[in-house]
């Protein structure tokens, strides 16, 4: 199609080639844009046939065809347009046309799109819809792309508002993970049947009049533990369409039975009505992104309603993700580091690398404001690959500096998106290692929920770093949901008790929970810090009950790495000073970037 005047969507393209009916699409001068491999063998058509006009090619049904595509060229549905039309062997069958006008999102008509099938067929009615999902059996993404075109191109967003769905499934990839994908495909067929009973959806193969069926609603799978829904009828009010959201989660999250199992899920949904700023579907999905995010970032089994300040939140996201991806070029990312103690007798020996932003005109930014877009972005792999060589230049910069080690070790905090795709992580160190830096001396702090997420993908990369004499401690303990599990898939050097745990110490039942975390940390033999330890008090309880290290603005703050040598040598901000009773002995958590703004 190079060079042709035209250029339609992608998806009416992708359409095309891979509906089950003949259909073509051609320009305002009826000439041919594209067509499929079953327009191309009815029509007896050449490769050739491309950008040539329609009457410049013979066919029995030639007059016909120019007949309705002129009115869809003019902006008219043409539905069932009978003709007896003749396939290249001469056979005559009894058909009927369809016509469709292709806009762009201005509105100008951009050409049309005709297609001819069996009588019986209910006509071009629903010609996105025929393209089905094969696991599920309802429509697939480029039907509900299509049938969310169609509305629009219609009825005009502002004369006739469209309230459309997507249903996310929560944490699906853990299903096939414990399960296996035979029962997440049965688990995937069982929520469409309830997505279309919990709706007035009838199949997209049902044979239905063109008027039956666009009043009904339309459900369809969009990816992989994703469908959306499109309601056929006049919308309900805002309200009404939250409460049909809601008891849709309600309906997928019943248990499933499987095999004598009994599956239970639990979904997010986004959700809307669509407006005047929605011309076309590329704003409607764009939009109900945006409220499945926020559905997911409040937690499972949400819904959430479209409004424009979340479009107002996303594009400042996508400023502050372009500023990132310039602050890393220019410089502008730092590391400040927490001390860690030694509760028994108050000795300085690591330290925890924080990433910090240095905003040429805001100065330092908030990590909560950034680091969420950093992992958003994936940029947290190349920024973490940098946190990691700058530790260990910082560290080098210290010996040289004072003539000796003045830490034992320094903990870096890692996410779940490195190790998406290790190699650059796996890369860092093993230049690090190559250099003759001793990789003992890091720690790689991992969150718990992240550990959980792929445990055999990610017990395998830390393995390999493990190999390398890297230490790995497992942050936010108790935070997440299989505290016990992650013992038996990592073998941890450090456990991390979360700061919330230490804050209520001095509550009765706030104890017993710290001490009952402790000693199950204790049970991999790791050693186990405590984080945000901020009173005297904190620290004598976490001491008596065998806690080995602690971090804590009772110590200090976190600070660059120019003042944290000051720290080390004069002591400032210690209170504790007992003789240490092993003097020399190894003590080190593990590498992070995480607490008050991690790597």
């Amino acid at each position: 199609m190079k060079g042709l005047p035209v250029k339609l969507p992608e998806w009416r393209i992708q359409l095309v080639s891979e509906l089950p009916a003949a259909i073509a699409l051609f320009d305002p001068d009826l000439r041919y844009l594209a067509a499929n491999a079953a327009w191309t063998a009815r029509f007896d058509l050449t490769q050739g046939a491309l950008g040539r006009r329609h009457d410049e090619l013979d066919g029995s049904a030639n007059e016909a065809l120019a007949a309705v595509l002129r009115r869809g060229l003019a902006g008219e549905i043409v539905e069932n347009y009978p003709v007896t039309e003749a396939d290249p062997a001469g056979r005559l069958s009894d058909m009927v046309l369809g016509a469709r006008p292709c806009r762009d999102p201005d509105g100008t008509i951009a050409g049309a799109f005709v297609m001819v099938e069996p009588a019986r067929m209910s006509g071009t009615e629903d010609a996105a819809s025929l393209l089905l999902d094969p696991l599920t059996g309802v429509a697939g993404r480029l039907g509900f792309i299509g049938r969310l075109s169609e509305l629009l191109s219609e009825t005009g967003a502002a004369n006739r508002p469209i309230a459309v769905l997507v249903v996310d499934i929560d944490s699906f990839r853990a299903v096939n993970n414990l399960r296996g994908v035979g029962i997440g495909d049965q688990v995937l067929k069982i929520t469409a049947q309830r997505l279309m009973f919990g709706t007035r959806t009838q199949r997209p193969d049902d044979e239905t009049s063109t008027g039956q069926m666009r009043r009904r609603d339309f459900v369809a799978r969009l990816g992989a533990d994703q469908f959306g829904v499109i309601l056929g009828m006049q919308p309900p009010s805002l309200a009404e369409l939250e409460a049909l959201a809601d008891r849709l989660l309600r309906v997928v999250q019943s248990p499933i039975s499987i095999n004598e199992l009994q599956i239970g899920i639990t979904a997010s949904i986004g959700f809307l009505v669509t407006s005047a700023v929605h011309r076309d579907e590329n704003d409607v999905l764009r939009d109900l992104d945006l409220a499945l995010r926020e559905s997911k970032s409040r937690g499972p089994n949400r819904a959430t309603a479209w409004h424009a300040a979340l479009t107002q939140i996303a594009t400042r996201r996508y400023t502050l993700a372009d500023e990132l991806r310039r602050a890393l070029d220019a410089g502008e990312f730092t590391l400040h580091y927490q001390p860690i103690i030694r509760l028994v007798d108050g000795r300085l020996v690591g330290a925890e690398a924080l990433l910090r932003w240095n905003h040429p005109s805001d100065g330092l930014v908030s990590p909560g404001t950034f680091i969420p877009i950093l992992e958003e972005t994936a940029l947290i792999v190349p920024v973490g690959c940098w946190a990691v060589h700058e530790a260990v230049r910082q560290m080098q910069s210290w010996r040289l500096l004072y003539g000796r080690d003045i830490i034992d070790w320094v903990s870096i905090n890692v996410s779940a998106r490195q190790f998406n795709d290790p190699s650059a992580l796996l890369s860092a160190f093993s230049e690090v290692y190559e250099s003759g830096f001793p990789l003992q001396r890091l720690m790689l702090e991992i969150t718990e929920t992240s550990l959980m997420r792929d445990p055999e993908a990610t017990r395998s990369v830390l393995v390999e770093l493990q190999k390398l004499g890297i230490r790995i401690a497992i942050d936010d303990f108790g935070t997440g949901y299989s505290s016990l599990a992650a013992f038996q898939h990592y073998r941890a050097d450090a456990i991390k008790i979360d700061a919330g745990f230490i804050s209520r110490i001095d509550s009765a039942d706030g104890g017993k929970l710290a001490t009952a975390l402790l000693n199950i940390a204790r049970i991999p033999g790791a050693d186990v810090i405590a984080e945000g330890i901020e009173t005297a008090a904190q620290r004598n309880f976490l001491r008596a009950n065998g806690c080995l290290f602690g971090q804590g603005y009772l110590f200090a703050r976190p600070m660059e790495g120019g003042l944290f040598g000051t720290y080390a040598l004069t002591g400032s901000g210690e209170s504790i000073r007992v003789p240490d009773p092993n003097p020399g002995s190894p003590s080190a958590p593990r590498p992070h970037s995480g607490t008050e703004g991690s790597v």
